[in-house]
């Protein structure tokens, strides 16, 4: 894999094993608690960003058939990076778009965290497999903001995981 890509990867499982962290001593009721505003539980938030990361990873894997037929990221794509950077900083919410938005209303711990870890396991896989030559490609494309190349995806997933963390932080400081 190559550093840069590493990097990014190192900075996003931190980030996981802090979310982790946060979650010891939390029993499955917790968990499932949902916001007071109707918004969505630990657990919820957890399946959305496990969902997002593996159909990510997915949507990759797919285009990355195509080889270097796919156009070069540059200049564009670091500005829909920076937009969804925004909008993950930012206190607004979003609706989350597609599959990402269907969330159960009751999920088992163990299970959840289990299926992060595989998805992790398998992004590993993936960006020590990902061919050098299609680094500079445009890999992704994301609902709102467009195409993007695996870098900028990688820096998208972080804010992503970021903005979750903070909420799983803010549901669960009350304990």
């Amino acid at each position: 894999m190559n550093r840069r890509l590493q990097e990014s990867f190192d900075r996003l499982e931190a980030t996981r094993r802090d979310v982790l962290s946060r979650l010891e001593g939390h029993d499955r009721a917790r968990l499932n608690r949902r916001r007071p505003d109707g918004g969505w539980s630990v657990l919820q938030i957890l399946h959305h960003v496990i969902t997002a990361e593996d159909g990510t990873r997915r949507y990759i894997s797919k285009k990355m058939l195509a080889g270097t037929s796919l156009p070069r990221a540059g200049f564009v794509s670091r500005l829909r990076l920076l937009a969804l950077q925004a909008a993950n900083a930012s206190p607004l919410r979003f609706q989350a778009p597609g599959r990402t938005g269907e969330v159960p209303p009751n999920s088992d711990p163990a299970e959840t965290l289990a299926h992060w870890e595989e998805v992790r396991k398998e992004w590993r896989q993936h960006l020590e497999d990902f061919p050098e030559e299609l680094t500079d490609r445009v890999v992704f494309r994301h609902a709102m903001a467009g195409l993007m190349g695996l870098p900028d995806t990688l820096s998208f997933l972080q804010s992503h995981l970021d903005h979750h963390a903070r909420q799983v932080k803010e549901l669960l400081s009350g304990d």
